[in-house]
C-alpha cells in the first residue's frame, strides 16, 4: 500500500514539474499528448477518408511511431510499414499457392518469426508473425481488399504520426543533456573538494569507503549522460524547429567533457580505494603520514579547481585552469621526490605513496589532454573558444 502511495506521489510531483517548467518531465508529457493526438487523427482519417469498417491499423501505427526525435519517428514508421507489408505479403502468397493447412501455417509462421527477428525492423518485427496470424484467421490470407486496406491504413497512420510529431511541439531535446553535463562536472568537483577537506582533517576507513562508492556511482552515470547527448544531437536532425531557429550546440564538446571526467574518475576511485585499504587495520597496509596527506590534499583541491574550469573557455578560464593544473603537478612532483629521497618511517608504505601520486598525476593529465576540446554548458549559454590554427568563438545553446 505504501509503495503504491509513494509511486502515485512521485508521479504527481513529476506531473507538477512538467506543468511548471521545461525539462524531462515536460518532454515526456508532450510525447504522450502527441501520441494520443496522432492516434485520434489517424482513427478519424481511416474512418471517414478510407471508410474502413475496422479502423484499427491507422491509429495503432500512428501511436507507435511518435518518438522522442524525428529521426526515430521516421525510422519507426518505415519499420512498422515494412513489417506489416512483409507479414501480409507472406500470408497472401502462401494462401494463394498452397492454401491454409496446419503444415502451411506452421511453415509460414516459422518464416515470419525469422523475418521478425531481422534487426532492421527493430521493435516492430513482431508485427510480421502477428499480421500473418491475423490474415490467416480472419480472411484465410486471400482477401485482396483486406490486404490492400491494411497496408494503406498502416502507411497513413505512420505518416500521420510523423506529421503530428513534427507539427505539434517537434521534439528538441537540449535542456536535459545540458543539465546533466553540467551536473556531472559539478559532482566531480564536489567529490574532489570533499576528499581534500577530509584528508586535512579526521578521515578514516568509512569516509574513504564513502568517497570510493560515490566516485564509482558518478562514473556509472556517465554513459547515461552520453546517451542524453546523442539523443539531443539526434533531435536537431530533420526537425522543423531547429531549421527555423538553429541551435549551435557543441555536442562533441559535451561528449569530450563527459569522457574526460569519466576517465579522470577511474583515477579518483583508485585514490579512494588506496585510502580505503590504508584506513583499514585488517588490511595491514600502512597509512600515509599526516604531513604527506595535508600536502596531497592541496593537489586534490587544485584538481577540483581545474575541473571547475573544464570546458569554460576564455582568457580567465584558460588562466585558472592552467594555474590549477600546474599547482597540482608541482605538488605531486615534490611529493614524489620526497618519497624517493627521504627514508620513510615505515618502509612498507612506499606502494601507498606511489599509488596515490601516480593516480592523481594521471587524473591531471586526463584533464589537460581534454581541455581544448571539452565544453560545459553554463546558465548564460556556454561559450567555447576552439583552439585551431586561430582562435574562433562558437556560440552554443
Amino acid at each position: 500500500m505504501n509503495t503504491w502511495r509513494d509511486d502515485t506521489t512521485t508521479r504527481l510531483h513529476a506531473l507538477g514539474r512538467a506543468l511548471r517548467q521545461p525539462g524531462p518531465e515536460r518532454d515526456a508529457l508532450l510525447l504522450l499528448f502527441k501520441a494520443a493526438v496522432a492516434a485520434v487523427v489517424a482513427w478519424q482519417f481511416a474512418l471517414h477518408v478510407l471508410h474502413s469498417s475496422v479502423p484499427f491499423y491507422a491509429p495503432m501505427a500512428a501511436l507507435l511511431v511518435v518518438d522522442r526525435t524525428m529521426v526515430r519517428s521516421l525510422a519507426a514508421s518505415v519499420q512498422r510499414i515494412a513489417a506489416v507489408v512483409l507479414g501480409l505479403g507472406v500470408a497472401w502468397v502462401v494462401a494463394l499457392l498452397v492454401g491454409i493447412t496446419w503444415w502451411s501455417m506452421l511453415a509460414v509462421l516459422l518464416v515470419a518469426l525469422v523475418i521478425g527477428r531481422w534487426g532492421r525492423l527493430g521493435d516492430h518485427g513482431i508485427q510480421v508473425p502477428a499480421m500473418v496470424l491475423l490474415s490467416f484467421i480472419t480472411v484465410n490470407g486471400t482477401d485482396e481488399q483486406f490486404t490492400y486496406l491494411t497496408i494503406v491504413e498502416t502507411i497513413a497512420g505512420g505518416l500521420i504520426g510523423v506529421a503530428v510529431n513534427a507539427i505539434v511541439f517537434a521534439p528538441l531535446h537540449l535542456t536535459k543533456p545540458r543539465q546533466r553535463v553540467a551536473a556531472l562536472a559539478r559532482q566531480v568537483h564536489d567529490l574532489l573538494t570533499e576528499m581534500a577537506d577530509g584528508l586535512r582533517g579526521e578521515w578514516n576507513h568509512d569516509s574513504a569507503q564513502a568517497w570510493y562508492r560515490r566516485g564509482d556511482a558518478i562514473a556509472d552515470r556517465a554513459p547515461l549522460v552520453i546517451e542524453d547527448i546523442h539523443t539531443g544531437r539526434e533531435s536537431t536532425r530533420l526537425n522543423p524547429r531547429d531549421n527555423l531557429r538553429p541551435a549551435d550546440v557543441d555536442w562533441e564538446g559535451y561528449e569530450h567533457t563527459v569522457n574526460a571526467l569519466r576517465r579522470m574518475l577511474w583515477q579518483v576511485t583508485g585514490i579512494a580505494r588506496t585510502l580505503v585499504d590504508a584506513g583499514d587495520d585488517a588490511h595491514q597496509q600502512p597509512a600515509p603520514s599526516p604531513t604527506f596527506l595535508h600536502r596531497y590534499a592541496d593537489a586534490l583541491a587544485d584538481m577540483a579547481d581545474a575541473v571547475e574550469q573544464l570546458g569554460l573557455h576564455g582568457e580567465t578560464a584558460d588562466a585558472r585552469f592552467g594555474d590549477a593544473t600546474r599547482r597540482a603537478l608541482k605538488v605531486l612532483e615534490e611529493l614524489r621526490e620526497e618519497v624517493r629521497t627521504t627514508p620513510l618511517a615505515d618502509p612498507e608504505a612506499w606502494p601507498v605513496y606511489g599509488s596515490l601520486i601516480s593516480d592523481s598525476t594521471r587524473a591531471v593529465r586526463e584533464l589537460q589532454a581534454s581541455y581544448d576540446v571539452a565544453t560545459v554548458p553554463t546558465d548564460s549559454g556556454p561559450l567555447r573558444v576552439a583552439r585551431t590554427s586561430g582562435r574562433r568563438r562558437r556560440r552554443t545553446s
